[in-house]
């Protein structure tokens, strides 16, 4: 989350009730971090335990730092388990390293004073100075050992080690990722003086931790457990198979919704609805369920938000006060009306438009979807998605049973390992490329 000086009021909503933390902010805004791409595999965290000169303190060990992140397992509360429950197992919390403590050559007042990058290069200098060096393609924590800041943005994010607990970490773990904050369209809702109007003002969603319905009593690492995210948010991260997101036609349609906290697999997950001729502006429609990481939540409900160039915006009713999401709606042209019954939600949409969305990983001109599963959203050369789709139907030609399982590779093929797990079989220049666009897949999505 962002910060502004001072103390401020942290409030979180569990199970009804609202805690009250006291955290400790800085005042200066953190960088634009690097825009999210698909977020998939076993992400490594480097996890750096830093001291100021003038304070000896250690809160945590490295041991329990490392379990905090990679520690799987039912009601342990740590981020592995968290991360693989939202994402349906696209992401784990792997290959991380907890190091230090170390000591940075500055106090606390003089930590305090500087700039929040600086800051953070403070424990990454010192962690080198110490013995130890971020692997490539590793994220990067820094925790320290008194309260100066929270933030997280492009791969890096910035603890209070004195305070750490599964919602808040959840959530600069996930500006890491590259998400930013969620809002509402409540203008006059102020989580704190220095946020924007309608900031956290989305319970149901991760992205709005400062106010949010987490549940639980958070197992070993924490009071309570985060919330999960909205369509928007998993779509972003690549989270949801293209397969499972559907777009509402010009004219009068109707819809049935699974939810993606009990989800049966047989109706899409996420809606959008076009909002005249901008791919970028539209409503999502979906089903959340009191489920799962959704525990704390008041009651099934289905959200719909606006998205404005790469946020989304939960439609509340501003009448008097009572600020529930809204179950129907009538603007920009649209028409969307909601129910519930049972395990599913039914939409009826009117669209003035129809508009071709592709939703947030949009690929620049020129480029399309890999599509080596439902879940690749690498942007490849046309060239290079019809040779996806050929080795796909090849892969069962190519498997033996060898000394790497039944899916060895016949001679002359490797894995293609687009991502972990991918073991179609293709051959070595194609398993190059694959690797390449996926370095180059940042590049490669259109923004707003």
């Amino acid at each position: 989350m962002h910060g502004s000086r001072g103390r401020w009021l942290r409030r979180i909503r569990a199970g009804g009730a609202v805690l009250v933390a006291a955290l400790v902010m800085a005042v200066w805004g953190v960088p634009q971090g690097a825009r999210a791409v698909p977020v998939r595999g076993n992400t490594g965290w480097s996890i750096l335990m830093c001291k100021v000169s003038d304070n000896a303190s250690e809160p945590h060990s490295a041991a329990w730092l490392k379990n905090f992140f990679t520690d799987s397992g039912a009601g342990t509360g740590g981020m592995d388990d968290y991360f693989k429950s939202i994402s349906g197992g696209a992401v784990r919390i792997r290959n991380s390293n907890a190091a230090g403590w170390f000591t940075m050559p500055y106090t606390l007042a003089q930590e305090q004073g500087r700039d929040r990058w600086t800051r953070f290069n403070d424990c990454v200098n010192a962690a080198s100075a110490g013995g130890y060096t971020v692997p490539a393609g590793h994220r990067t924590v820094v925790v320290t050992n008194v309260g100066i800041d929270w933030w997280g943005a492009g791969g890096a994010i910035y603890l209070d080690g004195t305070g750490l607990g599964s919602v808040s970490v959840a959530h600069e773990m996930l500006h890491g990722y590259g998400l930013g904050h969620s809002f509402s369209n409540d203008t006059g809702y102020r989580n704190a003086p220095w946020s924007a109007p309608g900031e956290y003002d989305d319970p149901w969603d991760e992205m709005s931790a400062a106010n949010v319905y987490a549940s639980g009593t958070g197992g070993t690492y924490g009071n309570t457990q985060p919330v999960g995210l909205v369509g928007f948010q998993l779509d972003k991260l690549g989270w949801v198979d293209h397969g499972r997101v559907a777009v509402a036609p010009a004219g009068w349609s109707s819809h049935t919704l699974s939810s993606f906290q009990s989800d049966d697999g047989s109706h899409p997950l996420l809606l959008r609805v076009p909002i005249g001729s901008d791919p970028f502006h539209y409503y999502t429609v979906e089903f959340t369920r009191k489920a799962g990481y959704a525990a704390g939540i008041p009651n099934d409900v289905v959200l719909i938000h606006e998205v404005v160039n790469g946020t989304p915006y939960l439609q509340r009713t501003l009448d008097g006060g009572a600020r529930l999401p809204v179950t129907s709606l009538n603007a920009n042209g649209d028409s969307i009306a909601t129910s519930i019954s049972g395990g599913t939600a039914s939409v009826t949409v009117y669209s003035a438009t129809s508009v071709a969305i592709y939703g947030p990983n949009t690929c620049v001109p020129g480029y399309v979807w890999r599509d080596g599963d439902f879940r690749d959203y690498t942007c490849v050369t046309p060239t290079t998605r019809s040779q996806a789709v050929a080795d796909n139907a090849a892969r069962y030609s190519r498997w033996v049973s060898g000394p790497y399982g039944p899916h060895t590779c016949t001679s002359g093929y490797v894995w293609r390992e687009a991502w972990p797990g991918d073991d179609v079989c293709v051959t070595p220049a194609v398993r190059s490329q694959a690797a390449a666009d996926n370095a180059a897949a940042p590049s490669r999505v259109l923004h707003p």
